[in-house]
């Protein structure tokens, strides 16, 4: 009975798994991909069964399209930056710090594109991780 009890303590003050390494990992492997999506890239997950998964571009663009639509019924979005943005583009000025004031602040470092897009790969981070070691096995 003493083993059984001494099993039963062991187990029961066994500490838990520590994965900060593994949620660093997949934060890190998160940013990458969003730095990707952000760029006009896919981040799609090769499955060994089936089609890949992850988010293509024209999902991402459908997303940043309805966070304008929710602005613009919110009454938050900003027409004049919008154009300005437009008139910047067609005469090859430089557009990048126009952003922010079309899809509005973020408490994001990167902004609020990446926000969108770390919150589309957050659920594929794991899969993401899992290829990429098997492809690192190879």
């Amino acid at each position: 009975m003493g083993a059984l009890r001494a099993a039963q303590w062991r187990y029961d003050h066994a500490e838990s798994d520590d994965d900060s390494a593994h949620q660093e990992a997949a934060q890190n492997w998160i940013e990458s991909k969003a730095e990707e999506l952000v760029g006009g890239c896919d981040v799609l997950i090769p499955q060994r069964f089936g089609g890949p998964v992850g988010v293509r571009q024209d999902q991402f663009v459908a997303k940043v399209a309805e966070h304008l639509r929710s602005m613009q019924e919110a009454e938050q979005d900003d027409i004049t930056a919008l154009a300005q943005l437009l008139l910047q583009a067609q005469a090859g000025g430089p557009v990048k710090s126009m952003v922010e004031d079309v899809v509005g602040q973020s408490d994001h470092v990167n902004g609020k594109l990446y926000e969108i897009a770390e919150t589309m790969l957050d659920q594929y981070a794991d899969q993401g991780l899992q290829y990429e070691a098997d492809e690192a096995r190879l």
